[in-house]
């Protein structure tokens, strides 16, 4: 029988001193005995027959106790928190087990639970703790997600309001007012975003032209601009394909900023990271305002490998095309994973991003259906069409062929020629994937995309 048992929550720097006071009582009697031999008495003492076996259960249990500290942070069960603080304070510093090494204050953050937040930052959370992801600090999750209680406890608490350095190049400002929700980009900004950049230039932080033009105040940008000329030269991060300000107007469709842009002598040519201007970019969308204006400042249409063909169809490459599947919008994906499974579907693809399932894929015979996250509990869903193919490359083209005749017979005045709407330009993904996506006539989006899996 052990002469000791592990506590629920053991430490083992604890054990490895018990270790080394029995190392030292072993050499009162033997002056040649080794650590191996006291670790293995200590291991003994709590009924392991290794060291080794002792240690693995104590690290087990110990991510089990984080893992339980920070999906309590996630539910903003304060209580549990608080518990579990009281027993290991050094919990408020602990790093999810992913590879983002998240902290229990970033959960808080994102999620929202203000109460929580506090308990952590009480106990010792670091404020300006950078997670291996988007390298960024809770405030910047905060601010992103508008969440002002939370951002002014972290910036009571000493958070930099600035935080340069994340992966995406938009500091904690352009966090906390550059919406990448389509539906919220072209729309004013929403009181509590307001509320939360109002906040963080009060505490010092300033804005970048990006934050200037996602708050929509062209006095702003013409202040940033005056400051520093250089601003209409920054670009979005890779992960925002290198925007220039010219495309960040253009895909918020803030006609008046590109205006005010092009008056400050924005360069019409300068091209983002799939080589577009942003006339390009206006005319596969087919964005009529934006075309006209840039044209009118100088911008030089693409010119195409081959002549823009207005009736191109991709009517030859139809048997390129191996299934077609639908797209729906949940609240929670891993729970209506599971719904589906217990009817009988089989779950053929699940994508978890920090702890959380953001995407996943049943299937009932040939039948598909991909779940993603961001939905809302409703009786009816806006759907997206998924059209996968061996030949993503020569449909873009064609398709691209057919929008460019389409844009360019709009410069000269030309009545409709049935164009339409590239949405998404074809791009590798960070899933494996190539794809592109256009807008039909009603505004649902069309995928094409050439998967390693098909």
């Amino acid at each position: 029988m052990p002469s000791s048992q592990l506590p629920e929550r053991p430490s083992l720097e604890y054990l490895k001193k018990l270790a080394k006071d029995r190392l030292h009582e072993m050499r009162r009697s033997n002056p040649r005995a080794q650590l191996a031999a006291a670790l293995l008495s200590v291991a003994r003492d709590h009924g392991f027959a290794s060291w080794r076996a002792l240690k693995a259960e104590v690290e087990r249990r110990q991510t089990d106790a984080v893992a339980q500290f920070f999906d309590a942070c996630r539910r903003g069960d304060a209580d549990a928190v608080r518990t579990s603080l009281e027993r290991d304070r050094t919990l408020a510093r602990a790093e999810s087990p992913n590879a983002h090494r998240w902290t229990p204050l970033h959960e808080a953050a994102k999620v929202g639970r203000a109460d929580v937040a506090r308990l952590l930052l009480a106990h010792g959370a670091d404020p300006n703790a950078r997670e291996e992801g988007d390298n960024t600090y809770p405030l910047h999750w905060a601010a992103a997600h508008a969440r002002v209680d939370i951002v002014r406890a972290l910036v009571d608490a000493g958070g930099d309001v600035h935080g340069f350095g994340d992966v995406h190049e938009m500091d904690v400002i352009g966090w906390a007012s550059v919406s990448h929700d389509p539906g919220e980009q072209a729309s004013p900004v929403k009181p509590e975003r307001r509320e939360v950049v109002a906040l963080l230039v009060e505490r010092g932080a300033r804005h970048h032209i990006f934050s200037a033009m996602a708050v929509g105040d062209p006095a702003l940008v013409q202040q940033v601009v005056e400051e520093n000329p250089a601003a209409l030269d920054r670009r979005t991060s890779r992960f925002e394909q290198k925007q220039t300000p010219l495309h960040f107007a253009l895909d918020r469709k803030r006609y008046d900023l590109l205006d005010l842009l092009l008056a400050l002598g924005a360069d019409v040519e300068a091209e983002d990271a799939a080589g577009r201007t942003a006339l390009a970019v206006a005319m596969l969308r087919g964005d009529r305002e934006a075309m006209q204006r840039l044209h009118a400042a100088g911008a030089k249409p693409p010119k195409p490998a081959a002549p823009p063909d207005a009736s191109a169809t991709i009517a030859p490459l139809a048997g390129s095309i191996a299934k077609g599947v639908s797209m729906i919008m949940v609240p929670d994906v891993a729970r209506a994973l599971d719904w589906y499974a217990a009817l009988g579907f089989k779950e053929i693809a699940r994508y978890e991003d920090d702890g959380l399932v953001n995407f996943g894929m049943v299937s009932l015979g040939q039948a598909e259906v991909m779940l993603n996250m961001h939905g809302k509990k409703a009786e009816r869903h806006e759907v997206s069409l998924w059209f996968y193919t061996d030949e993503v490359d020569a449909i873009y083209q064609r398709l691209k062929a057919r929008q460019l005749g389409a844009a360019n017979a709009a410069l000269a005045g030309e009545a409709d020629a049935g164009g339409i709407e590239f949405s998404q330009d074809i791009e590798d993904m960070f899933y494996g994937a190539r794809q592109f996506c256009i807008r039909d006539l009603n505004g649902y989006e069309l995928y094409f995309i050439q998967s390693r899996d098909v």
